[in-house]
């Protein structure tokens, strides 16, 4: 059973709720009356195909590798112009096409692998054929969270991958009033502005400048400038910034990224008002946690933790030790103050009584990052799952710029090698050389190209380990290939998020050395951006909170961070979401194949009366469950009341979940974010947040 509780207030990410009632029947043909044509329009669909009536209810996946799926459907059919019904199983295969902003899948080469009709064996060719006849017309289409709550509850898929990331603490420093971070990768590199007296840092998103003058620094911040003498500050307001620093700043901003979306109706960032927040500039990886004011604490009910209500952060106080515990990027950490020091607690062995916070409580969304929950668990199994597109050789262009000649350093434990002076990442692969660019690939003779899509990729890239700055590119595939279209996925591994400690976490951890020449190239951050998991948009979320509007989108910055969030950030853009949950949006033209809506004559949600609640048990046989329990039908076409072969309860409840996330996420419309679900299954990992105890 799934009900729903009313939204809590306050915290970082939307709050899970919950407890959500799946509405059947008219509600759910009202809710889908507007959906597209190739929408999922329900369970089970119907269609006729060689003289029969086919009723095909949602498939059951037995086995997700990559993007094949193998499944089991109950059908029932009848005759054209016939009154008795027969039951069966069909077994499938299928490629799977996903789209995580839609929420989406389409079952592409979708193919037949089995009949079984036990009580009809007579009959069993001719309704066979029927099937095969009619499969051009059959459901291509289910949502994703039908499918992830199905994986969630049957453990279906079988890619999963623990990542041996690095957990040691950064900087953490802590604010009790206003105050912004920011990252300098390494020491400051001073690089001249052309025609003015002024330096610019360049190995920094911030628009930080030196005047040499002045012995002083600049700090753009949304608009003011902020000056100190020494990057630790103290930093305040210039009253008079030097003349030209303007001038230097829009030469620095000719060089940036121009955000391709028309913001010309929506608001800017607000001015800065009130007092200067505090300034922390680290040249080292570092989180900031800020609370307003001095830290007020709010007990968690049936639990022996506090948390701290005047933050953004996720900050608790566990009552019998006294010991402060805050989650960054997926990681845990203890420490006696807030101002430290802090060390990493192995998520498996903190409080048990974080698995007992109420997932519609103000923190219930770091549940997801409790070992054994309900919410790390459909975490680690959406982690598993492919952003795919179909990709047009003909379209596909990348150019690769190096600052200087191309400069290759090995790749640990491989026989590899990488290009360190370019924000592409190129890897030397025996006599070729392969870029990964928006999880596509490509091939050259030459490190300067010219470069062709790739339809094959060398084995020992997927060898690549975490230690290298490229372990991101192991998670992006080429699953198959035509002359004209080559068909890719990512995993969100590639966005940065990876299975470790029985959770899903953001980063690698390791610190990465950049490149700085004439221009600086970083590598992906684990550190710094406030990163938060959200599942909707499946992966991490950068939340720029705060005043992280401070930072700006040099071209050549671009992996540390935009790799995992819409590098054009805007207050107002609700590309935001568009482009993290798929990162295809960010070709252009028709470099990725459009979905296709489905054909004339597929099927449509089955009628009134036709409907039931069938499933394709493994034991060959067609049961359903009914008020008063469970049924099987016997070879002999007759019903029998039965104890439910295992997991058949499961499936159902996977299918009531999977109903209520589908209403939800379309009940969202534009306001979608990162976020967590309002919705859960208490049959799943124990009840209210599952977990250990």
């Amino acid at each position: 059973m799934i009900s729903m509780m009313e939204t809590s207030k306050g915290s970082r990410l939307p709050n899970l709720l919950l407890l959500f009632f799946c509405f059947l029947g008219g509600a759910l043909v009202s809710v889908l009356a507007d959906a597209p044509p190739d929408a999922d329009s329900g369970w089970p669909r119907d269609l006729d195909a060689g003289g029969f009536h086919i009723v095909v209810y949602q498939p059951q996946v037995d086995q997700l590798k990559k993007n094949h799926l193998q499944a089991r459907a109950a059908i029932t059919v009848t005759r054209s112009g016939g009154s008795s019904s027969q039951y069966g199983i069909v077994s499938l295969t299928a490629r799977i096409d996903v789209d995580k902003e839609s929420r989406m899948v389409m079952l592409e080469d979708l193919k037949v692998s089995s009949v079984s009709f036990p009580a009809a064996k007579s009959q069993e060719a001719d309704i066979a054929r029927a099937i095969r006849e009619g499969l051009p017309n059959w459901p291509r289409t289910i949502t994703l969270d039908r499918l992830l709550a199905e994986l969630a509850m049957t453990q279906s898929v079988v890619n999963n991958e623990s990542v041996a990331v690095k957990n040691d603490p950064p900087k953490i420093l802590y604010s009790s009033s206003p105050a912004v971070l920011i990252l300098i990768d390494g020491q400051p590199v001073l690089r001249a502005v052309p025609g003015t007296p002024f330096q610019h840092v360049i190995n920094t998103p911030a628009t930080l400048i030196y005047d040499t003058a002045a012995s002083s620094y600049y700090l753009d911040g949304n608009g003011v400038w902020v000056t100190a003498s020494t990057l630790d500050g103290p930093w305040a307001v210039a009253a008079n910034p030097p003349s030209g620093l303007d001038q230097a700043k829009a030469l620095i901003d000719e060089g940036e990224e121009k955000d391709p979306h028309d913001h010309s109706k929506d608001p800017g960032p607000a001015p800065m008002g009130g007092a200067l927040p505090a300034v922390f500039v680290s040249t080292t990886p570092a989180e900031l946690l800020v609370t307003q004011g001095v830290p007020q604490l709010s007990p968690i009910p049936k639990t022996k933790l506090l948390y701290v209500t005047n933050t953004e952060n996720n900050i608790f106080l566990n009552v019998p030790t006294q010991d402060y515990y805050v989650l960054l990027s997926g990681r845990w950490y203890r420490s006696k103050t807030l101002t430290g020091p802090w060390t990493w607690a192995a998520a498996s062995q903190i409080p048990s009584d974080f698995a007992l916070i109420p997932p519609d409580s103000p923190k219930g969304a770091v549940l997801a990052s409790v070992p054994g929950t309900e919410q790390a668990q459909e975490a680690v199994i959406a982690n598993q799952i492919p952003q795919t597109a179909a990709v047009r050789r003909s379209e596909a262009k990348i150019e690769v710029r190096y600052d200087g000649p191309p400069q290759f350093r090995p790749i640990e434990g491989t026989s590899l090698e990488y290009a360190v002076n370019t924000s592409t990442d190129v890897i030397h692969a025996g006599a070729r050389y392969y870029a990964c660019h928006n999880a596509v690939w490509f091939v050259a003779e030459s490190p300067t190209g010219p470069w062709m899509i790739a339809d094959l990729i060398p084995s020992e890239i997927y060898q690549i380990p975490p230690s290298s700055s490229l372990f991101h590119d192991r998670y992006v595939y080429v699953y198959e290939s035509s002359p004209e279209f080559v068909y890719y996925g990512y995993l969100p591994g590639y966005l940065g998020a990876y299975v470790s400690d029985d959770v899903v976490v953001f980063g690698t951890g390791w610190v990465y050395p950049p490149w700085v020449g004439d221009y600086w190239f970083g590598w992906p951050w684990t550190w710094g951006f406030g990163f938060g998991y959200g599942y909707w948009g499946g992966g991490w979320f950068w939340r720029p909170f705060g005043s992280y509007w401070w930072y700006h989108n040099p071209w050549y910055s671009n992996r540390i961070y935009s790799d995992h969030w819409n590098p054009h950030w805007h207050p107002g853009d609700s590309e935001r979401f568009h482009n993290n949950a798929n990162v295809y949006n960010r070709w252009h033209g028709n470099t990725v194949v459009a979905r296709a809506p489905r054909p004339t004559g597929s099927p449509s949600l089955a009628r009134q009366g036709q409907s039931r609640d069938l499933y394709a048990g493994r034991n060959g046989q067609v049961w359903e469950h009914r008020q008063n329990g469970w049924y099987q039908q016997g070879n002999n076409n007759r019903w029998s009341r039965s104890a439910p072969e295992e997991g058949l309860e499961r499936q159902r409840q996977s299918r009531s979940l999977g109903e209520s996330r589908t209403n939800e996420f379309r009940g969202l419309g534009p306001r979608i974010g990162g976020g967590m679900p309002r919705t859960f299954s208490p049959g799943f990992g124990g009840g209210r947040g599952g977990g250990r105890r």
